[in-house]
This record gives structure tokens, C-alpha cells and sequence, in this order.
């Protein structure tokens, strides 16, 4: 009976969708480099991050680690949200490094507005699965790593890859002044395609799914037959 428990709850567990989608919010400051990037915690997909650049600040950043399942899906963007300078961050600047720390693909400013898009399907975006960190800064200050800028700086509306002097070293710091007032504030970036990092293990195919259940079934026949009275 304990198997046939195991049985059903093995299935369940397997072909159970995930938790409903969630936001996070930031907790305290979150750090601007992979080995101090905050990750969120939670199951399932992550919709939406809020945060703040402190108004006190003009040299902050911040770094959140996420799960990035189905590379063409995700997609990053502070286009939409509205609140006076100094109170909502307004020229906002997106990047998004992988694991290692190398710059995948980046932006200043959408078309039309100071915020910010990394758009879905874009060949500059992610292309594999796997943990990634997006970082959200206000304009003028970039990411950097030994060899210089990991993103050039400029036409702002331009989406780019890590086509600076220093794209092909992962990041190790952050370089530019946040002094206009619209460079700090509250923020809130909207997400498609991301999960959270800390519960992204691989969901099993179905088919393992079926041989792993037919394997416990099995063993549940087994020890039936072995019980006086049981199966013949």
C-alpha cells in the first residue's frame, strides 16, 4: 500500500504544473555583481522584480539571479511604469549576463522613453537554458569588467551585445555617475520566460516519468506475489 502511495504521489509531483506566477521585491539592497546578486525565492515563474535605487545613491545597481528555461520567451522591461523623478526611477538602463558573469545583451532606453526593454526572441538575447543575472541600473552607469565597457554606451536606443572593449570578460564592477534625479528611484520590471533560480530543477519528461512509475508498479506486483495469499 506504501508503495502504491509513492506510486501516485511520484505521478502527481511530476505532472503538476508549477506554483502560480509571483513577483519578489527587493530584500534590503541587492548587490550589482553575480557572487552578491540577490536571488529571489519562490517556485515557478517569476513575473515581476521591484526595487529602488536610493535617492541618496548615484552609484548603485542591482543584480538579481534567475532561471531562464525557454531562452526565446524571456524578455525584461520598466516601460509602463509611471511616478515622479526621485520617487520612480525613470531613465532606467537593463542587462543581462549568464552564469559566468559574460554580458549577453543589454539597452539604456526603448525607443520614445528613458526605460528599458530586452525583448524577447532577439538573436542578441539568451540562447541557452540555464541561470542568468539581470541587472537594472540608472543611466550613466554600465557595467564593466577589466578590459572596459561590456556595452557600448551609446546610441541609448540601440539594443546591444557585449560589443564593448571589455564584452569578452565577464563583469567586475560598475563605472558612471546616476546624478540626474530621473536615474534614481523606485522601479518595477516586468518579466516573460523567467523562473525562479532557487527552485529551477529539471522537470522530468514524460517518459521517464512512465518508466519510473512502471518500475514502482512492478515492485508493488512483486511484493504481492510474496505475500501469503497474494498473486500467483
Amino acid at each position: 500500500m506504501r508503495i502504491a502511495k509513492v506510486l501516485a504521489l511520484t505521478l502527481a509531483m511530476g505532472l503538476a504544473q508549477g506554483a502560480g506566477a509571483i513577483p519578489w521585491t527587493e530584500v534590503s539592497d541587492a548587490g550589482d555583481l553575480p557572487a552578491t546578486a540577490q536571488m529571489p525565492i519562490g517556485s515557478g515563474l517569476l513575473t515581476s522584480i521591484f526595487g529602488s535605487i536610493p535617492s541618496t545613491s548615484a552609484t548603485d545597481a542591482d543584480m538579481y539571479r534567475l532561471h531562464i528555461s525557454m531562452p526565446s520567451t524571456f524578455s525584461a522591461t520598466t516601460v509602463g511604469t509611471i511616478g515622479a523623478p526621485g520617487l520612480q526611477l525613470q531613465n532606467s538602463q537593463l542587462f543581462l549576463f549568464n552564469a559566468a558573469g559574460l554580458g549577453v545583451y543589454g539597452r539604456d532606453d526603448d525607443p520614445g522613453t528613458p526605460r528599458a526593454t530586452l525583448p524577447a526572441g532577439s538573436l542578441l538575447g539568451p540562447q541557452m537554458p540555464g541561470d542568468y543575472f539581470l541587472a537594472i541600473s540608472g543611466f550613466a552607469r554600465d557595467p564593466v569588467s577589466p578590459g572596459g565597457l561590456i556595452f557600448p554606451s551609446s546610441p541609448n536606443a540601440t539594443l546591444f551585445g557585449p560589443t564593448g572593449p571589455g564584452g569578452t570578460q565577464p563583469i567586475s564592477g560598475w563605472t558612471g555617475l546616476e546624478a540626474a534625479l530621473a536615474s534614481r528611484g523606485n522601479y518595477r520590471i516586468d518579466l516573460t520566460g523567467a523562473e525562479f533560480a532557487s527552485f529551477a530543477a529539471p522537470v522530468p519528461e514524460p517518459d521517464t516519468l512512465l518508466l519510473l512509475a512502471a518500475g514502482l508498479f512492478g515492485i508493488l506486483v512483486l511484493r504481492r506475489r510474496n505475500q501469503p495469499g497474494g498473486l500467483p
